[in-house]
């Protein structure tokens, strides 16, 4: 019963904080057959309770994600609802991030608020939505952004013999996820970091210590890989390392071997689950995207590919221009340190 409570709090902070949802708004929950329907329905009935006019559109949960899942999509009903929708809360555990509706509605629909939050489970909301502090976790947010993007030269390293560097590229958007999705566009659960560095200047070792989507989840064995100039060269490990490369491979597109994004996680309520958007933001992990780069990241038109992955590595150091920030996943900067101090984390 107190998780249930707990639940309800956090669909409440959800909808009113985060979405800041007005009465006689259009608010459009989507989800599918391998969904939580208890993070759902927490949801739905957080926003009528706010006025908002709900939506809750089912699917049968597609093979793919992204492009891929568009085969088993009804594309133009998807479409029509969320053009005329003022804001979006996307539960599906096989995302429809960078999918024909998603890219369509975003197109025709640039009022629309969006937050992608697939396969979000009653841990996630309770965690990593509903006891989050937003004003410490902004300003942490903030100084750390602003380090990467002054920063020319970045290397990443880990104790499971992660050893990867490259080079930041002026300009190019680096986005902070606080959570917010009170203004037009998509937004994340708060607690990431993201970007897409000069592709031709990543080369080292990325080991995958923690999970990796779609359809792998945890890592028991890591997965090491070799990348050269943004590509990857070679998957090793146990049983994980070669059902993710039979899966990469297995669209026969040199996107997929791309590496599309990296990113740094510091939600204080994130614990790794086997849910890629929490494990994302486990403190102190780094996650590397690979597949289809979208236009955000990669201005103006990206970097299509025929779908998407996100891995993540735990405990790592972050070194920005030669300067330890980060020290297998404390933070050790005298700027940040205190502000870390300040969320209180699970664990």
């Amino acid at each position: 019963m107190d998780q249930e409570y707990s639940l309800q709090k956090a669909a409440d902070t959800l909808v009113l904080e985060l979405f800041e949802i007005r009465p006689g708004e259009t608010f459009v929950i989507t989800t599918d057959t391998e969904s939580d329907e208890r993070v759902v329905e927490a949801t739905a009935r957080a926003a009528a309770s706010a006025g908002a006019k709900v939506m809750v559109v089912v699917i049968p949960a597609p093979h793919g994600v992204s492009l891929a899942a568009d085969p088993m999509l009804p594309v133009e009903s998807l479409i029509g609802i969320l053009k005329h929708a003022d804001a979006w809360a996307e539960f599906n555990k096989k995302w429809l991030l960078y999918s024909t509706p998603y890219n369509e509605t975003m197109k025709q629909n640039q009022q629309i608020r969006h937050m992608c939050l697939t396969g979000a489970t009653v841990s996630t909301m309770v965690n990593c939505v509903g006891k989050v502090n937003y004003p410490v976790l902004k300003q942490f947010g903030d100084k750390l952004t602003q380090k990467i993007i002054q920063a020319k030269q970045v290397r990443m390293t880990s104790s499971q013999g992660e050893d990867i560097s490259f080079e930041n590229v002026a300009g190019r958007p680096v986005f902070c996820d606080l959570g917010y999705a009170n203004d037009p566009g998509t937004h994340m659960l708060a607690g990431q970091i993201s970007w897409t560095p000069d592709l031709e200047s990543i080369n080292g070792v990325i080991v995958l210590d923690g999970s990796i989507a779609p359809g792998i989840g945890l890592v028991k064995r890591p997965v090491k890989i070799c990348v050269r100039n943004g590509v990857i060269t070679s998957i090793e490990g146990g049983q994980e390392a070669k059902m993710y490369e039979q899966w990469l491979r297995g669209f026969n597109h040199p996107q997929m071997l791309s590496v599309a994004h990296t990113g740094l996680g510091f939600n204080p309520g994130a614990m790794l689950w086997g849910d890629i958007i929490q494990d994302q933001r486990v403190w102190g992990s780094t996650t590397w995207g690979f597949g289809s780069i979208g236009p955000d990241l990669f201005p103006p038109s990206g970097k299509p590919g025929p779908s998407h992955s996100d891995a993540v590595s735990l405990n790592t150091s972050i070194i920005l221009n030669g300067n330890d920030v980060i020290k297998e996943g404390e933070v050790i900067d005298d700027e940040l340190k205190g502000l870390a101090s300040q969320l209180k984390r699970v664990g």
